[in-house]
């Protein structure tokens, strides 16, 4: 396909050529920019909006492949007619983000009206030898089986049509934080820090065992949960760290990097996904071997900051979030020409774009209060984003 029909046409193959020139870190005759349109991010707010029950849309695999083809059709009709953006549709099992702690143990409910909460296995106020009774788990316990089976389903329908992506992925800090009591991990980092790593060895061994089976398990692997890009197999994986907006940088240095490099060096390079502020752990992560790309919040960590530490040496992928800590940007239409005006090329920057238009905190309240916006409101937006996108694009 030529250089001109890549950056013109909307077809899938041109997208996903779009992806691979970003990953590359070529010059970009504009921005990617996608609405995070992955049906399992979509689906329980819409379930909630509806007061219909969440548990099943996680817990069925049939209920979760049927549903995900209703809004991968729907969304493909927005694309096709009105966005013209860069997402690349997929399937991906989803059970949560406790499905690696499961595996050791941990306990997973699945509230109707919530997402599944996870109870952590080693209780407050237990010994911190606990750990060391800690087995290696199997690929196929707790839920990672359920995990698998959920993907060998999608795939014996989808035929490698459509990727089936990688199921949440918390990284070996954020999956030892959920099996053992919070706080007192925090304080055995402290005290006990050879049974933080030993538990710590033990996720990352997991974690790497079970993404080479869930590839074998699927014609078509898309190595990513969050943020839901499109990232060739074989040229990393995406990681959550959220953790590292809540320790200093000694910490996050001594007790992450050397798990998330070895994700790395295993998968081809990390892209990294954090909510919260994370400026103060720049340093540390241009340690990251191979690192990929980086997700953030933009009212989070500042725009200006990521760019000028990591500016075209690897993917910036910001999003905008209701939490307001460095900027109180109320849309699209604030944040994205704020990213526009500071960047200095298009190198590696990748736009995750929801279609608000109007205050976005004011629209989260009043969801929360029981009153989401009406037909009206929600139409509105999606009539005239893709355009007001494109036009903001060009400039």
């Amino acid at each position: 396909m030529s250089t001109d029909a890549t950056w013109k046409s909307n077809s899938h193959q041109a997208r996903i050529n779009r992806w691979q020139a970003l990953w590359a870190l070529e010059e970009l005759p504009r921005p990617l920019w996608f609405v995070p349109a992955d049906a399992m991010l979509a689906l329980p707010l819409e379930y909630a909006r509806r007061r219909k029950p969440l548990d099943p849309l996680f817990r069925c695999p049939e209920t979760q492949y049927r549903e995900t083809r209703r809004f991968n059709r729907f969304y493909a009709r927005l694309q096709r007619w009105l966005y013209h953006d860069d997402y690349i549709p997929r399937f991906q099992p989803q059970l949560g983000i406790g499905v690696f702690a499961s595996a050791f143990g941990c306990q997973v409910a699945f509230p109707p009206d919530q997402y599944p909460m996870t109870h952590s296995l080693i209780k407050a106020g237990e010994p911190h030898k606990r750990v060391y009774d800690l087995a290696p788990p199997a690929t196929g316990a707790g839920q990672l089986g359920d995990v698998l089976a959920y993907a060998s389903l999608f795939n014996s329908r989808v035929r490698g049509k459509l990727p089936i992506a990688l199921t949440d992925l918390q990284g070996p800090l954020d999956t030892a934080y959920l099996i053992w009591d919070s706080c007192d991990f925090m304080v055995a980092m402290k005290r006990h820090p050879e049974a933080v790593h030993h538990l710590l060895g033990l996720v990352t061994d997991l974690i790497i065992r079970f993404v080479h089976e869930l590839r074998r398990r699927v014609d078509w692997f898309l190595p990513a949960h969050f943020p839901p890009v499109y990232l060739p197999d074989g040229q990393g994986i995406t990681v959550s760290e959220d953790v590292l907006a809540m320790l200093s940088p000694e910490m996050y240095e001594r007790f992450s990097l050397p798990y998330v490099n070895r994700l790395s060096e295993e998968f081809g390079g990390v892209v990294i996904h954090s909510c919260g502020n994370i400026e103060h752990q720049f340093d540390v992560l241009g340690r990251v071997h191979n690192l990929r790309g980086l997700n953030f919040g933009i009212t989070e960590t500042r725009f200006e900051a990521a760019w000028q530490r990591f500016g075209g040496k690897t993917v910036l992928i910001p999003h905008y979030s209701s939490v307001s800590m460095v900027a109180n940007f109320k849309n699209a239409y604030e944040w994205v020409p704020h990213v526009l005006r500071h960047r200095t090329h298009n190198r590696g920057l990748a736009l995750m774009v929801a279609p608000d238009v109007g205050d976005a905190h004011a629209a989260e309240l009043q969801t929360a209060l029981g009153r989401p916006p009406g037909l009206y409101a929600e139409l509105l937006p999606l009539l005239l984003f893709g355009r007001a996108m494109r036009r903001m694009l060009r400039t």
